[in-house]
Formats: C-alpha cells, structure tokens, sequence
C-alpha cells in the first residue's frame, strides 16, 4: 500500500487545456555558456522581468527617434554646399571654322558644298569637334556681309533646303551649329534696299528708313550716291549698304530673320560688323554707346523667343563676335550688354619676324607668352567675359605659315587646346595645313582640304578645279594622321575629348608660368572651395632650338609630381609617349627642341 500510494504521489497531475506543455528536460551541457532554453522558460512571465524588458524596448525607440530628429535638424541647419554650376554648351566647345568651298566637293565640280560637308561629318565627330561653323553661309555678293537675304543659303554650297539638312545631320550627330549672320549690313541687290531706294512708291514708304540717306555726303568713304541720294555703307565697300537700327519697323524685320533661324535649329550667332549697328551723325565712327543698347535688344529677343518658341524650347542660344582693336573695358562693356563671348583676336596676330614677334626673338615664345599672360589676367580679374581663342581664320594666314614652323605651329595647337574657354578651330590647322602659293587661284589661306593621299587630296574628283591643293597633299594629310599614334590630329583629338568630360579642362583655373629660354608651362586645375581637387593638367612648351629645363616648383600640389602620367607628347617627342608614368620628383622636366609634352597628376 506504502509503495502504491508512492506512485500515485510521483504521478504528474493532469494538464489543463490552456496549459502550455513542460519542456523536456536534458541534462546539462559541461560546455555550454549562459542559460539555457529551460532554465530561461521560468523568466519569461516573471513580472520583475517582464517590467525590465518593457523599459529598455520603450528606451529604444526613444532613443532611435530622437538620433532622427537630430540627424533632420543636422541636415536643415547645415551650410548648403557650393555646387559646381554646370557650364553651357558653347563655354567649352571646339567650333571647327569651315570654308565650305574648300573643304569637300561631292558633285566634280571642283568647289566645295554643302553635300561634301555632310559626308566629311562623321571624321570631325571622331576628331573631337563639337560644334560646327560653316562659311560662307547667306547668300551674299562678297561672302561676308553684302547680304542678298537673310533667310537663304548661298546657293554656290547648295539648295536653301540643304541647310536644314546640314542642321539636321549636325544634331543627330550630337553637335552644335553656329553660324555668320551679317547683323547692320546688307547688299544693294536686297529687296530692302531695293525697296528702300524707291520708297517714294506707296507700296515701298514703308522701308523709307531701313538705311541712313542723305542728300549730300562729305566722305566718299562712307556714301555713294544712288538715284540722287547718298546712302551709308561700310568703310570703302560700297557693295555693303548699312542698315538703320534706329528705325523699328527694321529691327522688327531682323528680330524675324534671326527667330527664322532659331527655329530651323541653330544653335548661335556670331554677329558680323556690330561697329555699324549705330553711327555717329557724319557715319564716319560707331557710336558705341548706341551699340551696346542695341545688343541688349538683340540679346532680349533672342532670348524671350527662344524660351517661347515650342521648336527651341528654351535651349540657349549662343551670340559672339569680334572686335578689333578692342581694349579690356569695350570686352567687358560688349559682355555686359548680352554677349556671351567676345573673340580673343590677340593670338591671330602672332607672326615670326614681324613688330608683334620680333625678328631678334627668333621664335614666337615671347610673344605669345607675353600676350597670353596679359589675356589670361584680364579673365582672371574680369570673370564675366567668358575666353574666346581664336588663332586662325578665313582672313589670316595658317598657324604653320605665320609661325614658320610646323612644330611651332602643333605647339600652339597644344597651347590653344589646354586654354580656358571656347576654341575656334579654322578648317586644316588641326592637320598642320600651310598656306598655298602665292599664285594660286584662292586666297592662300583657303586650299582645299588634305584627306588623304589621293587626286586633290581626296576633296574633288575634277581633274582641274578651282580650289587647289597644296604640294605636301602626300605627307601632311587627315587619313595618314589618323592612323599615326602621335601626330598633330591625334593631339588635336585626344585633347578636344578630354576638354569635354575633365573639369580641370572646362572650368578650372589657369596658371601660365615664367617663360625660361623660350619654353613655358600651362597648367589647367581645380580650386574648389580654396582647395585643389582632382587631376591637374600641365602643358610644358619648349619653342626653342636647344634643350630647356623647365622648372615644376610653381605648380599647384607639386609633392604629388613624382607621379605623373604623359596624356600626350608632340609628334617629334622621343622620350615620353601616352600613358607612360614618369616620376617628376625632382621637380622639373627636360624638354628637347621645338618639343611639347601634356602630363596630368592628381591633387
């Protein structure tokens, strides 16, 4: 019975139905650390603990959401960061300056067109061109200003539908377009002038004061007489009758000439003979103070219609020109008055042996250190006047013929490349092009464009045409530099691409350093909130005719130069080559004659 009555006191009493079932229990593990499941299970509905574990859960959350609210409050009260403002697209484009006679003909007939332009697109997209800039473009008596209208194209490059073609192309190949527009003068054959010049016929009164006459003109310079009267034209070309600005029926018809343009889709204007938008009273001088009010007005409209029109959609439009002879404050008055660039002229008058670079010097280094340096101050001081380089054009002579030199000349071309700003880059100089002949039948400045080795150079396939080529076709041509590793193309190409995508290339700082025997340095970097950042871009240029040793110790960041990496090298450079690392520890870099290396190393 004792024993009976045992079990039944060892017999577990039977579990409710709410009751959750006992763990089994194991024996315990030597090795384990902490508790285990079942010694924890007799915690778990402990008030003690239960209240413990209520506090530190509530503690959590409070603690997360106040960490939140300070990291908000971090965030809202911080200084805002200074953001890098995006440039426009023309603050670092390479416009390729084309003579469309000269640069390829596609129907035999020995001059170039507009067609030929098209075809030769897909080499400029390669060569690192972003925007293109034909002329001769209106038609015109002279092709320049002596407009015959302001809504076709010179029908000697083509049908006026080929231009909207030409735009076409030009866009679907990612490029810019610019072009001449002529904007104070036009031709006597004009149905303006035409119009203008028999105004006494009712349905002409309208354009009775579309350009300046006079009944009696003291400077023959400035007026010819026409049907008893004398009107205003430009300086010694009669051909070229000035517009009245003054007059609004006549801006109203010009604003529409240029809104034509914007929307068939280009995208700038470069505003030919602006000296003539207003003249004083005897039309002798530009009345510059009128000017600026007049591109004001220009810059007005063509802004409030871009940003109306649906076709352009607001897109900017670039306006630039160029002034001779202009001082820093007429660059600084013409930017303030809407003009996005002002064309550096300086450069384009750099000549061996002449009063700009003089015959003792026996290079251009002085001259072109000197003038540049005077440049690039002027910007660094005067930051609303955007650079505008330009070193060659249809009116001056070739780079390689001015400089006498064709090293020198692919060492400017290295120079004008490395430079802050917009680029102009005249058809032919990124192949290192001479002037023709004296005798030839084209101004020398404008031969047809060097292809390749072929008949004409690959420009025409007329056995005797009107535009020559030069004698060095053979040697000095687009296709053989193209498939060279280091000629003046594949410099002008590997330099044109870096300026699109390196911000030390499109909007860094400039620094040019001393000139050393006729050698010098540009270096391109960033200076971002007072501190250099990024890759620093250095041109070292060694114009003379012995070796020069130019010293690195100016250069921003300079302890990082053991480090360095040659982006390019001119075609007659022996010791460096492309992506070669070279360490300039020593801080200074040895150059051979007539030689150019372009290195980068980071800040």
């Amino acid at each position: 019975m004792r024993k009976e009555k045992r079990q039944e006191q060892e017999e577990a009493p039977p579990q409710k139905s709410w009751e959750r079932p006992p763990a089994p229990t194991n024996p315990k593990n030597t090795d384990q650390i902490g508790l285990s499941e079942q010694e924890l299970e007799q915690f778990r509905n402990d008030p003690c603990w239960k209240f413990i574990r209520t506090v530190l859960f509530v503690l959590f959350w409070l603690i997360w959401l106040a960490l939140f609210a300070v990291a908000i409050l971090l965030v809202c009260f911080s200084p805002t960061c200074v953001l890098r403002a995006k440039p426009n697209w023309w603050q670092t484009a390479v416009a390729y300056h084309v003579w469309v006679p000269s640069f390829q003909d596609s129907d035999g007939d020995g001059v170039g067109d507009v067609d030929g332009l098209i075809n030769r697109l897909d080499q400029l997209r390669k060569s690192g061109v972003q925007t293109v800039w034909p002329s001769p473009f209106l038609i015109s008596d002279d092709e320049k200003t002596a407009v015959r209208s302001f809504s076709q194209m010179d029908p000697k490059i083509g049908v006026n539908q080929k231009a909207d073609e030409l735009i076409n192309k030009i866009h679907e190949k990612e490029m810019n377009i610019v072009i001449s527009f002529p904007i104070a003068t036009t031709s006597l054959e004009h149905e303006w002038f035409l119009n203008s010049a028999t105004a006494s016929k009712t349905p002409n009164a309208n354009y009775s004061q579309f350009y300046t006459w006079v009944s009696k003109a003291a400077d023959s310079n400035f007026f010819t007489e026409h049907k008893n009267l004398f009107y205003l034209h430009e300086k010694g070309n009669p051909k070229s009758a000035v517009l009245n600005w003054q007059n609004s029926n006549l801006r109203e018809h010009m604003f529409n000439a240029l809104s034509n343009w914007i929307d068939r889709g280009v995208d700038g204007f470069e505003l030919q003979g602006i000296e003539y938008l207003a003249r004083t009273p005897n039309g002798t001088e530009p009345d510059w103070n009128s000017i600026y009010d007049v591109i004001r007005d220009i810059r007005f409209h063509v802004d409030s219609y871009s940003n109306e029109s649906t076709i352009a959609d607001g897109k900017k439009i670039a306006l630039f020109s160029t002034r001779e002879e202009a001082k820093e404050k007429d660059k600084k008055r013409m930017a303030k008055s809407g003009m996005d660039t002002v064309i550096n002229y300086e450069l384009g008058e750099v000549e061996k042996d002449t009063k700009i670079c003089h015959k003792n010097e026996g290079s251009v280094a002085t001259c072109v250190h000197e003038i540049l340096s005077d440049v690039l101050l002027f910007h660094s001081l005067n930051e609303q006047v955007w650079p505008h380089w330009r070193f060659g054009s249809p009116d001056l002579a070739r780079i390689a013929s001015r400089v006498g030199s064709r090293p020198h000349a692919q060492l400017l071309m290295v120079l004008q490349m490395i430079l802050p700003g917009t680029n102009n880059i005249y058809y032919g100089e990124e192949i290192g092009m001479r002037n023709l002949a004296n005798d030839s039948r084209v101004p020398p400045q404008k031969g047809a464009m060097q292809w390749d080795d072929s008949l004409n150079g690959g420009f025409t396939s007329a056995i005797s045409p009107p535009v020559p080529s030069n004698i060095d076709v053979a040697n000095i041509n687009w296709k053989r530099q193209y498939a060279e590793p280091q000629s003046t193309l594949k410099i002008f190409a590997k330099l044109a691409k870096l300026r699109q995508r390196e911000d030390a290339l499109m909007t860094g700082t400039t620094l040019i350093g001393r000139l050393v025997d006729g050698a010098f340095t540009i270096t391109r970097f960033n200076n971002f909130e007072n501190r250099t950042t990024g890759n620093i871009y250095v041109a070292a240029l060694n114009f003379a005719e012995h070796p020069v040793k130019l010293p690195l110790t100016d250069l921003p960041s300079n302890s990082k130069l053991h480090k360095s990496t040659i982006v390019t090298a001119t075609s007659n450079c022996v010791a460096y080559y492309a992506r070669q690392t070279v360490d300039f520890g020593l801080k200074e870099i040895e150059l051979e004659p007539n030689e150019g290396v372009v290195f980068r190393y980071s800040a």
